[in-house]
């Protein structure tokens, strides 16, 4: 058995704030994806580098 809701305010102001999410993350989708792929790189020259230190390269 569904329960209606007493008011209507509630899923409005839900349906605003996933709206507000869901262009949040859009407007910084383009730095998100630059973040990453920093960190990507840059994890990857560490754990070259680590790599080299092990085997005595360095």
């Amino acid at each position: 058995m569904a329960t209606k809701s007493k008011s209507e305010r509630g899923i409005i102001w839900s349906i605003v704030a996933l709206t507000i999410a869901a262009l949040s993350i859009g407007y910084c989708f383009s730095h998100i994806i630059d973040l990453i792929s920093n960190g990507v790189e840059r994890s990857s020259r560490a754990i070259a580098y680590l790599t080299r230190l092990v085997k005595g390269s360095v």
